[in-house]
């Protein structure tokens, strides 16, 4: 895109100007990147081992599942499952929090106690166990799931904050500084074209 350019001097102070403010703008923006950008790190670091830690308690928790398939009749592990799926009430709320001017949702979560079902003589150890596990796990669950969302909106608002500097530093500040060179080149060429012409004049008239 091109500027469309007058050569004066009213336009010189005005780009003189905008040359300043593109400048402020883009050390802002790139602070605001590389702030984006190590906070992104460590989130992610954050997140892969939240992550690695999760899979892990799965792992134990498909096991001890796997052992009851194999020990026990289906329909029976699936009562056991339809009896802790309604004996374990969850309530998840949400709040929204701030991290360097990103709006995020926090799921938290309260268990209302109804009935144990690790108290039923009806259940086997490998299922209380795997019961304890998943009430442990739901927490950090969620916790992944908050990560996540808000690694994906530091994501989009870095990938936005770069464009905005390479847009700067590679567009509009090499353009205003190419009107600024345009303009000072006009108007010295206008002056050095006044002082022939006044030393033209002076050449003819000044000795009469």
């Amino acid at each position: 895109m091109k500027l469309k350019i007058n050569a004066n001097r009213m336009n010189l102070m005005k780009y003189r100007r905008r040359l300043k403010f593109a400048i402020r703008g883009h050390k802002l923006l790139k602070d605001k990147q590389e702030q984006l950008t190590r906070e992104f790190n460590i989130l992610i670091v954050t997140l892969n081992s939240l992550r690695t830690q999760i899979d892990a308690e799965l792992k134990q928790v498909y096991s001890q599942i796997k052992i009851l398939y194999s020990n026990f009749p289906l329909k029976l592990v699936e009562q056991w499952c339809d009896m802790y799926s309604r004996n374990q009430n969850y309530v998840i709320a949400s709040k929204q929090m701030y991290k360097l001017n990103l709006k995020y949702e926090v799921l938290e979560t309260k268990k209302n106690d109804t009935i144990n079902v690790l108290g039923l003589i009806t259940t086997e150890p490998y299922f209380n166990s795997a019961v304890v596990k998943l009430n442990l796990l739901f927490p950090k669950l969620l916790q992944l799931a908050t990560l996540e969302h808000l690694c994906e909106l530091m994501a989009k608002d870095l990938e936005t904050t770069r464009r905005r500097v390479n847009a700067l530093e590679y567009v509009l500040i090499p353009q205003i500084n190419g009107a600024i060179r345009y303009i000072l080149d006009k108007l010295n060429e206008l002056e050095r074209t006044n002082i022939t012409q006044l030393m033209r004049v002076k050449q003819l008239y000044g000795t009469k």
